[in-house]
């Protein structure tokens, strides 16, 4: 997997308390164990396509998909244009790039806009 990411390359923490400080990546995600998808955030890398993530249910590892169809599962969106609402979703996160499920590659960094973070993702 190589060294987990922690932070963006503005040097902003990437995982955080969605639930209670709006900080960190939101995501959707089904935790092994429990029937629905809910939103929640990611407390931790695990592997490279795996994180562990918490919702509503609890908490649990979750690999990286593009829609949500098993539990196990968790989906990552980045925004590559934030006003107009066109989002992509993220197949894998690095330090300084992200790749969607069709190959595409991006810069990244985390934006606050005060109500919430997300991925702002950049073409290369």
């Amino acid at each position: 997997m190589g060294r987990p990411v922690k932070d963006d390359v503005l040097g902003t923490l990437v995982f955080g308390d969605y639930a209670t400080t709006s900080a960190g990546i939101k995501v959707s995600a089904r935790i092994p164990g429990f029937g629905t998808a809910k939103a929640g955030y990611i407390e931790k890398q695990v592997g490279s396509r795996n994180y562990r993530v918490t919702n509503a249910d609890g908490t649990g590892k979750c690999l990286l998909v593009s829609s949500i169809t098993d539990e196990g599962q968790v989906v990552m969106l980045g925004y590559t244009n934030p006003g107009a609402d066109i989002s992509v979703a993220i197949r894998k996160l690095n330090k300084r790039t992200a790749i969607d499920f069709s190959g595409n590659r991006y810069t990244w960094y985390l934006v606050n806009d005060s109500s919430e973070d997300y991925i702002q993702l950049t073409a290369i």
